[in-house]
């Protein structure tokens, strides 16, 4: 198998498509890889998140009432 995928380099190689087909390939292992950093980074804020929340709380409760309001006293 090993001889099989040396002669397939030496046959690209002497054909000229040997730089085609590694700048193809690091592009694919580029994308993978970049692929993963990405949802590594996701899964990691999402986590974060769900264990210590967001910075400030979104939704407040209004003293003697029931219903959640969204705050925006920040909002111009």
């Amino acid at each position: 198998m090993g001889l099989l995928i040396i002669l397939l380099l030496v046959l690209a190689a002497a054909l000229g498509v040997l730089g085609i087909i590694v700048k193809v390939a690091l592009g694919v292992a580029l994308g993978i890889f970049l692929g993963f950093a990405l949802v590594a980074w996701l899964v990691a804020w999402r986590v974060r998140r769900a264990l210590f929340g967001s910075r400030r709380p979104r939704w407040r409760r209004v003293r003697g009432s029931t219903v959640e309001v969204l705050d925006n006293r920040d909002v111009r």
